[in-house]
């Protein structure tokens, strides 16, 4: 089971209440919170873990403006992180339930007999797993026999370790016997996650269209690439080398994906600098967007860090407690991806059943 943290709750606020992450921290009552997700942990299976979370958002009233909005999003977000969708027509039997919760007719038992009846379990498929596996497998080769004892190579984390097998993936795919910058930029939008192949995606820059690009640029390759670790082209060690610089000028403590695209946007004249280019109106304008995501995400991290400075100095204990947050509060921006769609049919959902979702 995965339980949400505090962050992960503000940052679905902030996507309902459409405000900043430090707007939201003021209008917010934390540790009513905090309450709620304690009672949460205290209870197993989801519907029943669910059914505390909704009655005690819709009780303690924790946020200044369209609470129950902010609940109901904040549960929605709860199920789908453990792999299942709450169904929530017809809209008037879930506003029926939050009005006797409110009023105290109606407690967390109610509300988790309601979600059970309304939940779907999306199970863990076989290739699921056998993706899963194959990637951790393969982190192992790469970092082996490509690129062991590079210094630079160390300071990539995790996302942006995995893109990389996903490029090496991706050549053998093509029958290419290298990894260029074409095959990071597929490995980046392959990751699915993120903010670069967040911007990517919204640009419309495809894994399809960027591999019938390649194939129209350098062609197929003769043989395939085999099973053994492919090396990267000079213009791809140049793009590891352009986003360590990009990430240290940033204050990043890692290379992540949305590094290795500023990488490859730099190099205009590589190949995935021309497919680009031939996707989207210019370089520039992907940059713009990505450094528009990454600015965002760089401010929710300061947040964390204000949020902590009270603290007498920089200790280790601190400084992990803010490692360890900045990276929370990072996954939950990326899974809250979903959920801004899901917001918007709720408050679509909402109004046309009569129901003012800002009440």
């Amino acid at each position: 089971m995965r339980y949400l943290g505090r962050y992960d709750v503000l940052a679905v606020a902030a996507r309902v209440l459409r405000c900043a992450s430090d707007e939201v921290v003021r209008r917010s009552n934390l540790d009513a919170i905090d309450r709620v997700l304690d009672g949460v942990r205290l209870t197993a299976g989801l519907s029943e873990s669910a059914g505390v979370l909704l009655a005690g958002l819709v009780r303690a009233r924790p946020f200044d403006g369209a609470n129950r909005v902010v609940a109901v999003a904040v549960v929605l977000q709860y199920v789908t992180m453990n792999r299942a969708e709450l169904q929530l027509e017809p809209v008037d039997d879930v506003d029926e339930l939050l009005d006797r919760i409110a009023a105290g007719a109606a407690g967390h038992a109610e509300a988790a007999t309601f979600i059970r009846s309304r939940l779907e379990h999306r199970p863990v498929t076989a290739e699921d797993l056998q993706e899963h596996l194959k990637i951790e497998l393969m982190l192992g080769e790469v970092v082996e026999d490509v690129l062991r004892g590079d210094p630079m190579y160390e300071q990539f984390d995790a996302e942006a370790r995995r893109a990389i097998v996903l490029a090496q993936e991706e050549a053998r795919g093509l029958d290419h016997v290298y990894v260029g910058t074409e095959h990071l930029l597929l490995g980046v939008i392959m990751l699915g996650s993120g903010d670069a192949s967040r911007v990517l995606a919204d640009l419309s820059i495809t894994a399809p269209a960027v591999r019938d690009l390649a194939l129209e640029i350098v062609g197929r390759g003769k043989s395939g690439a085999g099973t053994a670790a492919i090396p990267f082209t000079p213009r791809a060690r140049s793009t590891f080398e352009f986003a360590w610089g990009e990430a240290r000028a940033r204050g990043a403590e890692q290379v992540g994906p949305e590094h290795l695209l500023l990488g490859v946007l730099h190099d205009g004249d590589g190949v995935g600098g021309q497919i680009i280019t031939k996707l989207a109106d210019s370089t520039d304008e992907v940059r713009r967007k990505l450094e528009q995501r990454m600015n965002w995400r760089r401010r929710s991290a300061d947040l964390v860090t204000g949020m902590l400075a009270d603290d007498a100095a920089e200790t280790w204990p601190t400084y992990g407690r803010r490692h360890h947050l900045i990276a929370e509060l990072n996954s939950v921006l990326d899974e809250n991806e979903r959920l801004h769609e899901q917001v918007a049919k709720l408050r679509d959902l909402l109004r046309r059943h009569g129901v003012d979702p800002d009440s």
